[in-house]
């Protein structure tokens, strides 16, 4: 049987019945995929893969331009369809959907650079098939989904090495009936720290569908495969614990979503305790493995110091890489130092809690080669470029 293979696409394998289709990146950005001895009707028994391959910082985006195979069965489609997958840079292979019928399937934007289309027929019924374009681009240029119109500080793309984001209004109110969707993006080989300063929605956590704040891995999708990372609503007091405060994660986007249905405004004379809405901070951060630091690196922690005293159990750590000086993980590694020795508790407390006003009334640091201040450990003066050792 001859199989006409797509155009741009490298055919590795053609069998009776059976097709390979490999799209890479590197041989071209975009192109066009179609179903075997397309414009003409395809094949009985067919099992063919569509496999697109990009780099490890590209997206991909598909688009059918035309669709046309066996209509479904009131169970859906069992007989001609596609499957269509998304692959994670560590393997992990989710469905997307399966599609058949002649209704055009919606664009699909893919944050990983991988992607799966599995087309397979029957022995009866043979249609046109399908037709659809590629594209892959840097995850740079994908901007955050689309936020209500028309409302003053309400989602888009917060760039840099640190800042604070707030709800809109805050402290006096938050609108309803908004759904606000920030994109946090650091450089690619960062990850992003967040920590919550201050929260009251609507009501308590029974009001939920109220009022959400709600945190995503960033290169996930919020509509067909969202990956949440924490939910909060009602009021910060309801989460004491500092890890449900504060989240790291585990590449160099980030989603912050807030959801409104309702609007509650709050009056008081302290309004810093009775704020309405939220309010968070953010800092890229770096994690330096052995021989990367320029300066000193602890042996169990991994994290940098510029100083050649032993400093790896005081709370307050000096960063190093780009986020410097508003390396607000500092304040976890505190935490974390703070239960463990509970002998040195009360002296650094007092330090580590200035530290944190100071970075929360910080501007948001942007540029290529931004000069930050270094978060000192108190009572020593740093000594940066010292040559990396081991503490």
């Amino acid at each position: 049987m001859l199989i006409q293979c797509s155009l741009f696409a490298i055919l590795h394998t053609v069998t009776e019945g059976k097709c390979i289709f490999q799209f890479h990146s590197q041989q071209t950005a975009q192109g066009n995929f179609s179903s075997p001895q397309f414009p003409g009707n395809y094949s009985e028994s067919l099992e063919c893969i569509y496999n697109f391959q990009g780099k490890e910082h590209e997206t991909l985006k598909l688009t059918f331009h035309e669709f046309d195979l066996e209509p479904p069965f009131k169970k859906g489609c069992l007989t001609d369809y596609i499957d269509v997958s998304t692959i994670t840079i560590i393997g992990s292979k989710f469905l997307v959907g399966r599609y058949c019928g002649d209704d055009i399937p919606a664009s699909m934007l893919f944050m990983n650079p991988h992607a799966e289309i599995i087309f397979k027929t029957n022995l009866v019924i043979h249609r046109k098939g399908f037709h659809g374009s590629y594209h892959f681009q840097d995850e740079k240029t994908i901007p955050p989904p689309r936020s209500t119109g028309n409302v003053s500080s309400c989602g888009g793309t917060v760039t840099g090495v640190g800042g604070i984001i707030a709800s809109p209004g805050f402290p006096y109110y938050f609108p309803k009936d908004v759904d606000c969707i920030w994109l946090i993006r650091v450089d690619y080989h960062m990850k992003i720290y967040v920590r919550i300063l201050k929260m009251q929605l609507y009501g308590s956590i029974a009001n939920c569908a109220e009022a959400e704040l709600t945190l995503y891995d960033g290169y996930s999708s919020i509509s067909f495969n969202p990956k949440v990372l924490q939910k909060y609503c009602g009021d910060l007091r309801y989460y004491k614990n500092v890890e449900e405060q504060t989240q790291l994660s585990s590449r160099n986007r980030l989603l912050l979503r807030f959801k409104t249905s309702a609007a509650q405004v709050m009056k008081g004379e302290d309004l810093d305790k009775n704020a309405v809405g939220f309010k968070i901070v953010w800092t890229a951060v770096d994690f330096k493995k052995e021989g990367q630091c320029q300066e000193f690196i602890c042996k169990e922690s991994r994290y940098c110091f510029s100083s050649l005293e032993n400093s790896c159990n005081i709370p307050l750590l000096a960063g190093c890489g780009a986020a410097g000086g508003v390396l607000l993980l500092s304040f976890l590694i505190g935490f974390c130092l703070y239960r463990r020795h509970g002998s040195i508790r009360n002296s650094h407390s007092q330090s580590l809690n200035m530290q944190l006003r100071q970075l929360e009334h910080s501007p948001s640091y942007s540029g290529s080669n931004p000069q930050l201040p270094l978060l000192t450990i108190p009572g020593r003066s740093p000594t940066l470029q010292r040559p990396c050792r081991q503490l």
